[in-house]
């Protein structure tokens, strides 16, 4: 009877997974519906703390959230014990704002063209590079930094300026896609916004800017993406 369980809760929480993960296996020439037509991408994702929250900044994130909780307490219940909370607990996972963020990403890197080269900046409490250098975005290295992107988690708080600092000393960088859900913990944002006004100068970079949640700087975020030529997408 036990077994029989197990093998029940087992195929559940794999069906779920496979249909979370599916997007992960598609391929998009955009992120968060802007067009990754640039040549030399840096891509900034904020794994601050707060990134663990639940996603809810549209439609499909809810209706996602609310059905991937439902099934995680019913596997759980199924399986019980330590393993059917891990196994609740990693359903669950699929409800964050980190979650929502790397969904999207996942399809947008691999979409990159081959004439594309691209980076990945994250930043908590400091700042992490995938390659400090851009990197031509061919299969295999589209496949290595699916997989850094698969293994991002949260911590720390939100040091945006040292991110997005980051992304503008890479050499040939000429477009930036900025994520965060919250307000900056290392500077002010009307002082960042100086900032990389400066860093920009005579460089025409463009920067985009997605924010989610509820305790985004959206003030922030939509003049950061205004004053660099980008988009300000509300996640």
């Amino acid at each position: 009877m036990k077994t029989m369980r197990f093998f029940r809760g087992t195929i559940l929480s794999v069906s779920l997974g496979a249909l979370v993960a599916c997007s992960s296996f598609f391929v998009s020439d955009s992120y968060y519906g802007v067009k990754t037509g640039g040549k030399n991408i840096v891509f900034v994702i904020d794994i601050s703390g707060s990134m663990e929250g639940r996603a809810e900044g549209n439609i499909s994130d809810q209706l996602r959230a609310q059905a991937a909780e439902r099934l995680a307490g019913k596997v759980g219940s199924m399986i019980g014990g330590r393993i059917g909370g891990y196994v609740s607990s990693g359903i669950a996972s699929e409800t964050t704002k980190l979650a929502s963020a790397k969904r999207e990403l996942k399809p947008a890197i691999m979409g990159l063209n081959e004439t594309t080269r691209f980076t990945i900046v994250t930043f908590s409490d400091g700042v992490a590079t995938w390659k400090d250098d851009l990197t031509v975005a061919t299969k295999s290295d589209k496949a290595i930094g699916y997989a850094f992107v698969m293994n991002l988690s949260t911590q720390g708080g939100t040091s945006a300026m040292a991110g997005i600092a980051r992304a503008f000393m890479v050499p040939g960088v000429d477009t930036i896609f900025f994520l965060s859900d919250g307000y900056p913990s290392d500077a002010g944002g009307d002082q960042i916004v100086e900032a990389v006004k400066a860093m920009n100068q005579g460089r025409g970079i463009q920067v985009n800017t997605i924010g989610l949640g509820d305790d985004k700087d959206e003030k922030f975020l939509k003049k950061l993406a205004k004053e660099n030529g980008g988009k300000y997408i509300e996640g």
